[in-house]
């Protein structure tokens, strides 16, 4: 039994045959560009340069390495970050916690102070 709002389908939709691209920049008409339209590329592929000194004015950054030094060792973070919620030190330990998992995630040198024995 069907239902008066969804009609019995008999046969099944039918896919376009052709597949038809659609440009990344769009089309400007012939009215828009005496108006003074224009399309503008979604993506800088030049390199852009001072007026007086010829120099490029964007660089991308050189590969670098981060490293953190941490202010104790990670078991006394640990240990601190399980303190009181009023504490500001577990807030400390914690952010240096964090600090440690997301370098270790994006392999970051990590320095950590070693204890006095």
């Amino acid at each position: 039994m069907t239902t008066p709002e969804i009609p019995k389908q008999t046969e099944a939709p039918k896919l376009p045959s052709e597949v038809k691209e659609i440009p990344e920049t769009p089309e400007v008409g012939p009215t828009l560009a005496e108006a003074g339209v224009s399309a503008v590329p979604a993506q800088v592929t030049t390199q852009v340069a001072d007026d007086k000194t010829g120099k490029p004015l964007t660089q991308v950054p050189a590969t670098q390495t981060v490293t953190i030094t941490l202010p104790a060792n990670p078991t006394q973070l640990a240990d601190w970050s399980h303190g009181s919620p009023k504490s500001p030190l577990t807030w400390l330990a914690s952010f240096w916690l964090r600090v440690v998992k997301k370098a270790l995630h994006f392999g970051w040198r990590v320095i950590a102070r070693s204890s006095p024995n």
